[in-house]
């Protein structure tokens, strides 16, 4: 995708891993006026849209790229000048903290962090609250407005997906990927 350095190949591995993401929604026959197919869940009981798992799984392979590649190129960044790398940030508060230090980067400044951040705190719900709001979302007065980003709703202590959700998701983690990458080339 660049005409840097061919090694900043890791760029063009997220953004074909963004894309296998959004596509296997479409591989599976996801349409957006399709209905719900149901699949019995566990021994005990209950049902859960097809549908609705590929789009939480495809949110959660999209916003592990994005993480994934911000430590990648941050390290590769380093890499490339020679330096060792300082130790990579676990959690998106300190990576972002991360890139302020080190790259002098505001990654909060990117067009599309706002689909971006609403990812993380979809993620979050579905990874730590099982799609249920975990303390730290349901004490988050902007929830709400954030997640409209990228077409989520909320009510019964639970983020709703919707057909745009993953299509938008997938839009800004591209576009955040692009943006992070001419940032550090950028500085070489």
């Amino acid at each position: 995708m660049n005409t840097i350095d061919p090694k900043w190949s890791i760029t063009d591995d997220a953004l074909s891993l963004i894309l296998h993401a959004q596509s296997g929604l479409i591989k599976a026959g996801y349409a957006a006026n399709q209905d719900a197919i149901l699949m019995q869940v566990g021994k005990l009981g209950g049902e859960m849209a097809s549908a609705l798992v590929r789009r939480e799984t495809a949110v959660l392979r999209l916003i592990s790229t994005v993480e994934a590649y911000a430590n990648a190129a941050s390290e590769f960044f380093f890499f490339s000048q020679g330096l060792p790398a300082p130790k990579m940030p676990f959690t998106w508060p300190a990576r972002i903290r991360h890139y302020a230090n080190e790259h002098s980067i505001d990654l909060e400044a990117c067009d599309s962090w706002k689909q971006v951040k609403a990812g993380i705190d979809l993620r979050n719900c579905l990874a730590h609250g099982l799609g249920n709001l975990t303390d730290l979302l349901t004490a988050d007065q902007a929830l709400g407005s954030q997640m409209k980003h990228i077409d989520v709703n909320i009510g019964g202590n639970r983020m709703h997906t919707t057909n745009a959700t993953v299509p938008k998701l997938s839009q800004g983690c591209r576009q955040f990927v692009l943006w992070l990458e001419e940032q550090l080339v950028s500085q070489i």
